[in-house]
């Protein structure tokens, strides 16, 4: 995968809706037959993934998420309680 970013390939779309992905490129990017690839579409122009590259993103992205929620319910679980302990006071008082 000596200088893959700077490659440029061109395909043809056969009457079925068809390309074929150049060897090199399958090579460098280890696509086999049966390999499953995503088709994203986004902003004018096509990105085609290998889904376990897709599913490992989402599983990073995931990973964050739980993260930054367990904090934030944290924060809000906190200040829950003092509410409930500052309503539980006065109810005493």
């Amino acid at each position: 995968m000596n200088d893959m970013n700077k490659r440029i390939r061109t395909v043809i779309v056969n009457e079925r809706g068809q390309i074929v992905i150049p060897e090199e490129v399958r090579k460098d990017f280890e696509i086999s037959k049966g390999s499953t690839l995503v088709l994203i579409e986004r902003s004018k122009e096509l990105l085609l993934k290998k889904e376990s590259d897709v599913l490992e993103s989402i599983q990073e992205e995931d990973k964050f998420w739980r993260s930054l929620s367990r904090e934030s319910l944290k924060r809000a679980w906190s200040k829950e309680d003092d509410i409930w302990d500052k309503a539980y006071k006065e109810g005493k008082a």
